[in-house]
């Protein structure tokens, strides 16, 4: 190095201790294991602007820079830490891509709605840590041609049903459906094909990350359409009121059933158990629906 810059040392020394890291990693996927794993944060991003009113977007490192999580689209993340000496415990679907090196980003709502986890993550400056284990999921794979596949089954359609503050997963959906879309050679290919949503809350203060959804449609309207509906809504509500019931669904989601149609829920599980019912009276098979709530993987 005689003769070099300082900068160019210090640069130097930078890759040559990612490098280092990278080698000394465990495994080349940091949650896929299902164990709990110790992860420093990074940072933390105001993102009310992008997601909507107290929300944010919390950046963990993994233990190498080229690392990644290991996790499918349609997986979610337990987090826990200590507080108070209480230990808390909250579950997020990522917003990072699977194919991201070096870092995981969670997207948590910041106000008393995210729950008792949120008073842990409104403590945690950057530096500190708290441990993450990847937990169960719908597991969507993107394949080689961009298309998508679950269980062996290859996915056009996605549907996507939420309830309360269910509506992250359908976030990290969303966005890789529409990226694949754009990575395609060919948008004529996904004719007849898209995102359809349906989200259901008490109030319009319960509606949490619809901004990101409100882009994606203003930007491609062609391939997201999404509906939402208020038990109790302002004056002047334009959309659903009441309660998904089958006809709201048979209008707004993908129907008939299809083969290479794929609908994945999250909400209460009470909202959960009741969208199952109205999906089997509309004679959709088991196999082309996800909840949450019915997945063994999930809380286990």
């Amino acid at each position: 190095l005689g003769g070099n810059s300082l900068l160019e040392c210090v640069v130097f020394g930078r890759l040559a201790g990612e490098r280092a890291a990278t080698i000394k990693q465990p495994s080349e996927c940091a949650l896929c294991s299902g164990e709990w794993l110790p992860l420093v944060l990074r940072e933390v991003r105001s993102t009310d602007d992008r997601y909507g009113h107290n929300t944010a977007v919390y950046r963990f490192n993994l233990h190498g820079s080229l690392q990644k999580t290991g996790l499918e689209v349609g997986r979610f993340i337990a987090i826990r830490g200590e507080l108070d000496g209480d230990t808390l415990t909250g579950y997020y679907s990522p917003v990072s891509r699977p194919e991201d090196d070096g870092i995981i980003d969670i997207l948590c709502r910041t106000d008393d709605k995210g729950g008792p986890i949120v008073n842990l993550l409104l403590s945690m400056k950057p530096g500190s840590s708290a441990q993450l284990r990847g937990m169960g999921g719908v597991k969507l794979v993107r394949q080689p041609d961009n298309s998508w596949s679950c269980k062996g089954r290859k996915i056009n359609r996605i549907s996507l049903l939420c309830g309360g503050t269910g509506l992250a997963p359908a976030v990290q959906v969303a966005r890789a459906y529409i990226n694949s879309v754009i990575a395609s050679m060919s948008t004529a290919a996904h004719s007849g094909c898209g995102i359809r949503l349906i989200y259901a809350a008490e109030s319009a203060g319960d509606l949490a990350f619809v901004a990101a959804f409100d882009r994606l449609k203003e930007k491609y309207s062609d391939l997201v359409d999404y509906y939402l509906v208020l038990n109790s809504p302002p004056k002047g509500w334009t959309q659903g009121i009441g309660f998904v019931d089958p006809d709201c669904m048979r209008q707004h989601l993908w129907f008939p059933p299809s083969d290479d149609h794929m609908l994945v829920m999250c909400g209460p599980p009470i909202f959960e158990n009741i969208m199952v019912k109205n999906l089997q009276s509309l004679g959709y098979p088991q196999e082309q629906y996800y909840a949450f709530s019915h997945d063994p993987e999930a809380m286990a």
